[in-house]
């Protein structure tokens, strides 16, 4: 079981993927441990839309109706219409989602007449925009018999599914608590000590899941693996209920005037304007604050702003050194096949 079953690349957000290299133990922990977490049962009839190549659909799509025997409807790729044609057909029960998919199935014409009601789960990845309860409200209008949730945190080094959503103690804002057997701890990312609760610092994992290492790349293994631990780069805290908080990649953090901003914070609340339907932000260099943030907008059809008023509207809805010096509108962030939106890629826009 502890041979290497397979290599899936990281993504690349903040440098060149890289492979990490993952065992049976690995799958065989981290599917039962999603069934357990999400109630995945034989009698479910899963739809699969998630890439496969991507650790979470994988594990979605492929491990988890091949471990409990439930149907999968497996789709080749995201198409609005076609999923939410899907949902009635086949009677779906269990769907794991990227919120920007939900987002797209309630603007479907004709979506409201369709019959969803079968659907009683949907665990949901908040990649492009953020999985509130208010956005989870609206979906129930469309699905009303369904609980929908933040999914959970991972990441390709530990097979993912590293925490999951008690569906009964939904925590919005949060995702959720470590699942059984695994270990999570925040430390100084300066000096890998432990922190107290409540307070942000990097995420650490020590667990069943934990990859083996680095395909080929012995330097990369030695600094995220230590003494067991995956070191994540993430930053989060955990609450003294247990719930994790992720807030952002360390190598995205931006300084301004010495102030941490974490592009997250700013993105959660640049989408609650009405104008707003996904939004991304880097650091730009500055020559009196050393940095400050740049806003990526890609509005709502039929939705109008000028980027003077949003960046008004930012002043008075967050502090000040986190609100956008500058908003540039796009039609289309760049992002992985997954969904993952990558900032890099902004530094050239």
């Amino acid at each position: 079981m502890d041979d290497v079953a397979l290599m899936t690349y990281t993504s690349g957000t903040t440098g060149l993927p890289k492979g990490a290299m993952l065992s049976y133990e690995n799958a065989r922990f981290k599917t039962a441990a999603s069934a357990d977490c999400n109630g995945m049962s034989a009698g479910e009839v899963l739809l699969a839309v998630a890439p496969l190549y991507h650790i979470a659909g994988m594990v979605m799509g492929v491990n988890l109706p091949v471990y409990t025997g439930a149907t999968c409807v497996l789709l080749y790729r995201f198409d609005p219409l076609g999923v939410a044609q899907a949902l009635e057909r086949h009677r779906i029960t269990w769907w794991y989602s990227i919120a920007p998919m939900n987002g797209a199935l309630m603007q479907v014409p004709g979506a409201r007449e369709m019959d969803w009601s079968a659907l009683r789960r949907n665990p949901v990845t908040s990649f492009g925009i953020t999985f509130t309860e208010q956005l989870a409200q609206q979906w129930r209008q469309f699905a009303p018999n369904c609980v929908s949730h933040e999914a959970a945190y991972g990441l390709s080094e530990t097979h993912t599914v590293d925490t999951a959503m008690p569906v009964d103690a939904i925590r919005w804002g949060t995702q959720g608590k470590p699942v059984p057997g695994n270990q999570i701890r925040i430390v100084d990312p300066d000096t890998g000590a432990p922190l107290p609760v409540g307070t942000v610092g990097e995420i650490t994992i020590q667990g069943p899941g934990n990859f083996k290492g680095y395909w080929n790349k012995p330097e990369a293994t030695a600094k995220t693996l230590k003494n067991g631990w995956v070191f994540t780069g993430d930053m989060g805290e955990i609450d003294e209920d247990g719930y994790l908080t992720f807030i952002g990649r360390f190598k995205e953090m931006i300084k301004v005037s010495g102030y941490s901003v974490f592009p997250e914070e700013v993105e959660t609340i640049l989408i609650k304007h009405p104008a707003v339907a996904q939004a991304a932000v880097i650091g730009v260099p500055d020559a009196e604050k050393g940095e400050v943030v740049r806003a990526f907008i890609v509005k709502k059809p039929g939705q109008e702003v000028e980027a003077a008023a949003l960046v008004a509207w930012c002043r008075e809805n967050m502090a000040p050194y986190k609100a956008p010096r500058e908003v540039r509108f796009i039609a289309q962030l760049p992002a992985t096949g997954a969904g993952k939106v990558l900032r890099r890629m902004l530094k050239d826009e």
